[in-house]
């Protein structure tokens, strides 16, 4: 084996492992601005070229679905939907990582779906659709349980990117590890989903 690819296997060992980092780092957007704790965000990939930013669909396959699933915008000049990470220890000013947040979607409550906003993954260990990011549940609830981590080889190591775990037992019963939260292709629509290659992604302010 290439000494490049046994980095690569080793990393992602340390990260499907749930301890990518002992330290806890103060998030920053894509401008280098630390991201505020429980405010609205864009998140996208750190080109363009690869997409859009995130956002809600209630469809799949053609059909309608509730709750919701978070999927990639594929027009690289949308920024999509804005959405909530919230720190549950302390309510820092700032976001950090290696502490449990809850991702809020802010998607309106009424109407046909009247599912909570809160990300979700309903069983991590599962193949699509039950691994798929969907919504649900409520804060601090071991299905929408998440944190951020640095991501171990940055694209462009001037932009500071992320990626994100479900970990469900942080936030009481499920399975002992962290997984990582990578990008599902669905007859063509980019749709997130535990396991796999983490995502990279990063934060954009919303425009004024």
């Amino acid at each position: 084996m290439k000494p490049s690819l046994f980095y690569v296997s080793f990393i992602l060992f340390i990260i499907n492992s749930g301890i990518a980092s002992a330290t806890q780092v103060v998030v920053k957007d894509a401008t280098g601005k630390k991201v505020l704790n429980n405010v609205p965000y864009h998140i996208g990939p750190v080109t363009v070229a690869k997409g859009g930013g995130f956002k809600l669909t209630n469809t799949m396959n053609n059909k309608k679905i509730c709750p919701y699933n978070v999927v990639q915008d594929p027009s690289a000049a949308n920024l999509g939907d804005t959405f909530m990470f919230t720190l549950n220890y302390k309510r820092p000013k700032y976001l950090h990582t290696e502490g449990v947040v809850g991702i809020d979607s802010g998607y309106p409550k009424t109407g046909p779906c009247q599912k909570s906003t809160f990300w979700t993954i309903p069983d991590a260990e599962a193949k699509a659709p039950d691994n798929l990011v969907t919504t649900g549940g409520g804060f601090e609830e071991d299905i929408t349980c998440f944190q951020l981590v640095e991501y171990p080889k940055p694209t462009n190591p001037k932009v500071h990117s992320y990626m994100l775990q479900h970990c469900p037992s942080f936030c009481g019963s499920g399975p002992q590890t962290c997984f990582n939260v990578s990008l599902y292709v669905d007859n063509g629509v980019r749709r997130l989903a535990s396991r796999g290659t983490p995502f990279e992604f990063v934060f954009h302010k919303v425009p004024k």
